[in-house]
């Protein structure tokens, strides 16, 4: 059974829940006319009158952050918000809790409206957040020119979802969503989906590799990824367009020390002192024997143990070995084992996605309405950034995700839209403000 969000009630944080509306307001008025651009760059609104894109958003973004076990029972509970309603424009205007269009409509709609509606929006926050990100200064700049790339699984029913290949084993059957992830400002990006008929390697290059412009935007960064997309060909591509790489060294990579280097001791507060380096060497990588025959000189291998966080509850104290490969020759080795162990971070932000923003409660068994579904968890995930930063918070959590579902179901477009500024200000005593100037 779908677990349910507890909707915060008044009390003493009555204060941050009423900054929260009223950010929220302002938020579903300012996304009008993204989602209005969006919708005509994609023509989402062709032969459509009587339920627009942006109806169709605040209702999605009501399901999405309100964690019903189905979309029926969202659609049910949207109409007893009258103040949302009211704000998406869905109301009949009799003074019952009915909405202008049925349920079989947004079901319709949520299969035939082009899911490049919420991609659109989605890119206008990703930008906003990248701007906030450039305003605010301090960080880790190591941090911040990395973006990790994995991919997740999302299981899928052969027999409701026939657009999918037939496989041998349907328990197996799915979709793939390739993501990178920029850790310093927990920002995601689609970079695909796939079925799981193709591959990490191929959709690799596909999405990326084979997309010039999704180089030219890494041009400068480093990827960090695991071995699912170990490739020697993928590489050299890579460097050669300007993008550095991170990734462990494949268990049957053949290797050729071409020097040792001495090892510097990390900096003592280096992720607390778990690295231990062994080895610091310069290598190449490949042999011409091999099917590609791609040799790769000049790298970087980097040999460490790392011991395992006591608050993880790992099994086993032991340190684990790293072979950690890289061109990158400006880190100390203990900062190029550090960047691949921000790896994870991207594994946390899947499991976010799946335990609290509850990804695979799909809109639908459609492609269409499968990949709406992706689209809709990633909005949900940034509205979360966009709150906490808007609150002073220092990250998104999931008591912020409950605080967000008790703003938009209370929301009253009227009672917490934002005052006009000659309203803002008290007057100090014994002066009066003067009279607002007309408009």
């Amino acid at each position: 059974m779908t677990p349910r969000r507890s909707v915060p009630s008044a009390g003493p944080g009555v204060g941050l829940n009423r900054r929260l509306r009223r950010w929220l307001a302002s938020e579903l008025v300012a996304l009008r006319p993204v989602v209005e651009a969006s919708a005509r760059a994609c023509r989402a609104e062709h032969s459509r009158k009587h339920f627009t894109s942006y109806q169709q958003v605040c209702l999605l973004l009501f399901h999405g952050l309100a964690a019903r076990g189905s979309l029926r029972q969202s659609y049910e509970q949207f109409a007893a918000c009258p103040g949302l309603v009211a704000a998406s424009g869905l109301g009949v205007g009799d003074g019952t809790e009915h909405l202008g269009i049925s349920y079989s409509q947004v079901a319709a709609s949520n299969g035939t409206r082009p899911a490049g509606v919420l991609a659109g929006v989605v890119q206008h926050l990703i930008g906003r957040l990248q701007l906030a990100g450039v305003d605010r200064p301090g960080g880790d700049p190591l941090l911040g020119s990395l973006v990790i790339q994995d991919s997740t699984f999302l299981r899928l029913s052969l027999r409701l979802a026939g657009w999918l290949p037939p496989l041998r084993r349907p328990s197996l059957s799915g979709v793939r969503a390739q993501v990178w992830l920029h850790p310093s400002l927990d920002l995601p990006e689609v970079v695909d989906l796939t079925t799981v008929k193709l591959n990490d390697h191929l959709s690799w290059d596909r999405s990326v590799l084979g997309d010039p412009a999704r180089l030219a935007a890494l041009a400068g960064q480093t990827l960090v990824v695991d071995l699912g997309y170990y490739r020697h060909t993928a590489f050299r591509d890579l460097v050669a367009a300007g993008v550095h790489v991170v990734t462990r060294r494949y268990p049957s990579t053949s290797i050729t020390v071409e020097a040792d280097r001495p090892i510097q001791p990390p900096l003592p507060d280096l992720d607390g002192g778990r690295i231990t380096v062994i080895a610091d060497q310069r290598v190449t990588l490949g042999t011409p024997a091999t099917r590609t025959g791609v040799v790769l000189p000049g790298w970087r291998m980097v040999t460490a143990d790392v011991a395992p966080r006591l608050r993880t509850g790992h099994r086993s104290p032991t340190p684990r070995r790293y072979e950690i490969l890289t061109d990158r020759w400006d880190l100390d080795a203990a900062e190029v084992v550090q960047v691949y162990l921000w790896r994870w971070q991207i594994e946390l932000f899947f499991r976010w996605l799946k335990s609290h923003i509850q990804l695979p409660r799909f809109l639908g068994y459609s492609e269409n309405a499968v990949e709406l579904s992706v689209w809709l968890a990633i909005l949900v995930h940034l509205l979360a950034l966009l709150a906490a930063r808007a609150l002073g918070l220092p990250r998104r959590s999931p008591l912020l995700l409950a605080r967000l579902t008790g703003a938009l179901i209370h929301l009253d477009p009227a009672r917490d839209a934002d005052p006009p500024p000659a309203a803002r200000q008290l007057p100090l005593p014994g002066f009066d403000l003067p009279p607002a100037s007309p408009t």
